[in-house]
């Protein structure tokens, strides 16, 4: 539904079109992203590199099936977001010189990517990757909006997307390891942390980025440069979001240490 949704509003409206091109106008070569490193790290090669892995690893920890989910996340994602752009068309109703974007492929797969190792990764390792991916995914979705290849709408899409499939494959697909084998970390001091964190990121993009949305309609001329930073960060907002309802709803988190008698 979130989809369709942001589509119709962001995409098939005037209003929705020239408020999203309001921060494409701060749109500049010199911003803080001058390397787009990040962006070109995430190809077929990679991705594909990055299914094998995640198998091998899940097939190492016997847990084959689990390696299988996680690359049905990463490919359906990917060829999700493929679909949604050839089908979801942009008509140019507001006078936009940007074409078609809708949603971003960049962000869906550094979501997605993140949402398939966490499933393939012992619990101990999980607040770290999951620090660090969430860090990647709004690194990624804020150098797709610096650059102008986005809109808001794009990365929240993207966002769904991935969330769409990591919430299917998690609900129908194998079991993710929690605790049934006795993995070695029961502490619950890295997973309060992690939620933390995310919380205290998102909030303060959230507020950051009202502030600027604020500042770049107060004049009778749109502060452009504001406009930008206020889209930068409701993607970001919107990529932390969806780690966080992943990480406190999916239980991918540490859980208590199993009995050792009670191990199979």
């Amino acid at each position: 539904m979130i989809v369709p949704l942001v589509y119709a509003v962001a995409v098939l409206t005037p209003l929705g079109q020239r408020a999203e091109d309001a921060a494409l106008g701060g749109v500049s070569e010199s911003d803080l992203f001058g390397s787009d490193t990040a962006l070109n790290v995430i190809s077929v090669p990679v991705i594909l590199l990055l299914v094998v892995v995640m198998v091998a690893v899940a097939f190492a920890r016997r847990r084959l099936a689990v390696g299988l989910g996680a690359g049905v996340v990463v490919l359906a994602s990917a060829a999700t977001s493929t679909l949604v752009k050839h089908i979801a068309v942009r008509p140019e109703i507001a006078q936009s010189t940007t074409p078609n974007s809708f949603p971003s492929g960049h962000a869906t797969i550094a979501l997605a990517a993140l949402f398939g190792v966490l499933m393939v990764t012992p619990r101990r390792w999980r607040p770290l990757i999951t620090i660090v991916g969430a860090a990647y995914a709004v690194f990624v979705a804020n150098q797709t909006v610096v650059y102008g290849w986005h809109r808001v709408s794009d990365i929240v899409g993207a966002s769904a997307i991935a969330l769409f499939w990591t919430g299917l494959v998690r609900a129908a697909g194998p079991r993710v390891d929690r605790g049934e084998r006795g993995d070695r970390d029961g502490r619950r001091g890295p997973r309060r942390l992690v939620g933390i964190v995310l919380l205290v990121a998102l909030g303060l993009a959230l507020a950051v980025g009202v502030a600027a949305l604020a500042v770049g309609f107060s004049g009778t001329a749109h502060d452009h440069a504001a406009l930008l930073l206020a889209g930068r960060l409701a993607s970001s907002a919107s990529i932390l979001a969806v780690v966080a309802t992943v990480w406190f709803a999916d239980g991918m988190h540490p859980a208590p240490r199993a009995d050792a008698a009670a191990r199979p």
